[in-house]
């Protein structure tokens, strides 16, 4: 009897995991579905959306962008007569609305700005471009964008430079212990599932999508910021197209909302870095670094002795070397192949070297206005810039320019802000500073070696290429800026809109 009952429970419980496999991870049932669309002036857009509760069947609601400018800035929904709310966010009290904040991790403008030419997130400006940091990971932009205590380390594994040992890993990312900025969102994807989303990418992702849906509408908070991890890994694991026709599934969703919510709701959408969308492979540093006489260790025993995290598979490394050896290992790291350039700190300086020469970036007292100053060669390619600059008269005597300029000379440059994101990116940003910091050209990546076997990658990010830098932002109302630093996309709820 007892050996029944056991066989009884044994084949519940795995019936139940079974039937709960079977239904997680499903397309989100939402309540609103598009019936019909127009173009009601004939102009060869549409400007007219009807959607409808799956009960009735019958058009609840209707978005219309009345001005033609791209946008829903009209709502029209039965209660029970027909009513119609302007929508538009221009003009109005910000302060006075519920505010929603969502990250679409590793989302890449072309790929948002496309999705909105063909018509979705039409609720939505067009996207702007959002200029992410160095190195352009999640950890290091996620606490810039949400102006968060410094992260230990670059990635969730980390060197630890006082106990001289690897630390963090797969513990750090279950348990989110010692993340400050994760302390700042209210939903983050739960740890254990950011590394099933590279196994069963489809199934985490909509699971991700169904679990924020589901948290944020129980919350009371009048803003609420989510941070969801899983289209990152869809990015890395499919190609553009593949990741296009998924990021649908978020337009449906945030609509779903925005339609709940009758458009009295300020929402902001962004990314906090991009992705290459290009194949990539690992980058054998190991048996590089061993020709020249080096070891990758997991701590500094000796002279020869280098540390390297390999966790995610990204385009940067954060080395830990012996200082009598960070010169020698940055001219070594930049004639290895896939490399772009290496970064360190050299008296109170940022040094830069590549292939294509090295160079300087200084500060000056107020921390404000840097200077790239070129020893030999031009590195970052900046040499025409600097030239405009100069006839521009935004040199001083000295050779500093101001941060803001420098941004706003480089933001469409192949390395995007480099002055402001090198020199921040070396100073900044970790409890853990690497002695140096490696960018990878697009199509190269390091990373963990058992990871790098578990899948293949079709895109990544880490590095200072346009590709890796650049996300995207986009809200509810008018946009203001065109190109957008990280650290401005949340400075403070509405910044982005037209007041």
């Amino acid at each position: 009897m007892i050996k029944t009952l056991l066989v009884i429970v044994i084949l519940s419980l795995v019936a139940g995991v079974v039937y709960a496999f079977g239904f997680w991870g499903r397309p989100v049932p939402l309540r609103f579905t598009l019936t019909e669309n127009a173009d009601t002036d004939q102009d060869g857009f549409i400007d007219t959306w009807h959607f409808a509760s799956p009960h009735d069947g019958k058009a609840d609601f209707v978005e219309i962008d009345s001005n033609h400018d791209g946008r829903v800035d009209r709502l029209q929904f039965r209660n029970p007569d027909i009513q119609t709310l302007d929508v538009s966010n221009s003009g109005s009290d910000v302060s006075a609305r519920k505010k929603l904040a969502v990250c679409l991790d590793g989302a890449p403008y072309e790929v948002m700005a496309q999705l909105w030419d063909q018509g979705l997130f039409r609720e939505f400006s067009r996207p702007v471009k959002v200029i992410s940091v160095f190195p352009s990971v999640s950890d290091v932009a996620l606490s810039e964008i949400l102006h968060a205590e410094r992260v230990p380390g670059y990635e969730n594994l980390y060197f630890d430079v006082q106990r001289n040992q690897i630390a963090g890993g797969a513990i750090s990312t279950v348990s989110k212990a010692r993340i400050p900025y994760l302390e700042i969102l209210d939903y983050d994807e739960p740890g254990i599932f950011k590394g099933l989303a590279y196994i069963l990418p489809i199934r985490t992702y909509r699971a991700d999508l169904g679990r924020f849906l589901k948290r944020y509408a129980a919350s009371p908070r009048g803003y609420y910021k989510a941070h969801l991890c899983a289209t990152d890994s869809l990015c890395h694991l499919m190609t553009p197209n593949e990741f296009a026709k998924y990021l649908r599934e978020v337009d449906t969703l945030l609509r779903d909302i925005f339609l709940q919510h009758q458009g009295k709701l300020d929402l902001v959408v962004f990314s906090d870095h991009g992705n290459s969308q290009v194949p990539s492979r690992r980058l054998d540093v190991e048996h590089f670094l061993a020709e020249a006489g080096f070891q990758v260790e997991s701590s500094l025993r000796s002279q020869r002795s280098v540390a390297i995290p390999g966790f995610g598979l990204v385009g940067v490394m954060a080395v830990y070397c012996a200082t009598d050896n960070i010169p020698r290992l940055a001219r070594l790291f930049s004639r290895c192949e896939g490399v772009d350039f290496c970064a360190f700190l050299e008296q109170g300086a940022v040094r830069i070297s590549s292939d294509r020469g090295t160079a300087r970036i200084l500060a000056d007292a107020s921390g404000h206005r840097l200077k790239y100053e070129r020893v030999d060669g031009d590195p970052l390619e900046l040499a025409l810039i600097c030239d405009q600059l100069l006839r521009e008269a935004q040199v001083d005597s000295q050779g500093f320019v101001q941060a803001d300029v420098w941004f706003k000379s480089t933001v469409e440059h192949q390395f995007p802000d480099a002055i402001n994101a090198i020199f921040r990116g070396v100073n900044n940003h970790v409890t853990n500073r690497a002695s140096l910091l490696v960018s990878l050209k697009d199509g190269y990546h390091y990373g963990s070696r058992f990871f790098n076997q578990l899948v293949t990658l079709r895109s990544t990010h880490g590095s200072l290429r346009k590709t890796s830098m650049t996300g995207f932002a986009m809200c509810n109302g008018p946009m203001s800026q065109k190109i957008v630093p990280a650290r401005d996309v949340l400075s403070r709820p509405g910044s982005l809109v037209e007041q």
